[in-house]
């Protein structure tokens, strides 16, 4: 037997073993390859996010403190002077030219407003507003509207005759709508109902020189007040800034019309006179005011 042949068959077969071997951890090696390779195919590069910005609203309540100035006007004219004085003979008197006359009360206005708000467009808001303020003012002046110089005839004026008219009080119900002139800028038009408590006065005295209690020798004071809380009209304009935060600041004008006001003042001096003066009070208003308010609700938060 050939000795050659003898070592070479087995190293021949252990050649081809190992050569199967190599080739199928190649095979292995090379699908676990493909495998990594189509894993990372599949798997997407990151989209990229805008980071989220706020957006600054104008919707939401708000409250605020106000502080200004009020105008009153009251332009009173007497229609009628009716005078009974039981036990003396005085000719009827007549108004003169005393009526009309112009009082107004004009003082500092301080108080408070609350409201809504509702931005329905990138510049426009809407919203309606309550305000209420402490004013009370006070005119007086010497002789009665119509009776001042020289009512009843012979008889001289005015005496101690004074006459009075007070404002105090004022509330009111607006709507709203403004346009942003800047994202923290707020110009607005203002308009609704009013309320204001307003008061009219008399006093007179009962003596031979008083032109409207009568011209008598007995000197009786006598005083009338009317009070009546009006209802109006009110519009004006106003500008809102954002200062920091959820803080703005507001300044605001505003006219008032409440009408004519008719009444009657009823002057009576026990056992000597009774004096009626029959009045029309036609009043109107100004308020300028500035104020600071504190919007409830943060910035809404928007995608971009």
């Amino acid at each position: 037997m050939n000795p050659f042949r003898l070592w070479f068959v087995p190293f021949g077969e252990s050649l081809g073993l190992f050569v199967k071997k190599l080739a199928l951890a190649v095979s292995v090696l090379a699908a676990s390859a493909m495998g990594a390779s189509a894993a990372d195919m599949a798997v997407k590069a990151p989209r990229y996010e805008a980071p989220e910005a706020a957006v600054s609203t104008w919707t939401g309540f708000y409250v605020g403190a106000s502080l200004g100035g009020e105008q009153a006007n009251a332009n009173w004219t007497t229609t009628s002077i009716a005078v009974a004085a039981p036990g003396f003979v005085i000719p009827p008197p007549t108004v003169d030219g005393s009526s009309p006359r112009r009082f107004s009360p004009s003082s500092g206005r301080f108080g408070g407003f609350a409201g809504y708000d509702y931005q329905f467009a990138p510049q426009w808001v809407a919203g309606i507003v309550l305000d209420a303020a402490y004013f009370d003012r006070t005119v007086t002046t010497v002789g009665g509207p119509g009776c001042t110089f020289s009512c009843i005839l012979g008889v001289p004026g005015p005496g101690a005759d004074v006459s009075s008219v007070r404002a105090k009080w004022d509330a009111d119900v607006r709507g709203r709508l403004g346009y942003l002139v800047t994202p923290n800028v707020l110009l607005y038009g203002t308009g609704g109902i009013a309320f204001q408590n307003f008061s009219n006065s008399a006093t007179c005295q009962t003596s031979l020189s008083d032109p409207l209690c009568g011209p008598t020798p007995i000197p009786i004071f006598a005083t009338a007040t009317n009070s009546s809380t009006r209802t109006g009209w009110t519009a004006g304009v106003g500008i809102d800034a954002k200062i920091f935060a959820n803080w703005m600041l507001r300044a605001e004008y505003r006219y008032s019309d409440f009408g004519t006001w008719s009444n009657s003042l009823l002057l009576v001096s026990p056992g000597v006179s009774t004096v009626t003066v029959a009045t029309n009070l036609k009043i109107n208003t100004h308020i300028g005011m500035i104020g600071i308010a504190y919007r409830f609700g943060g910035p809404v938060v928007a995608k971009y």
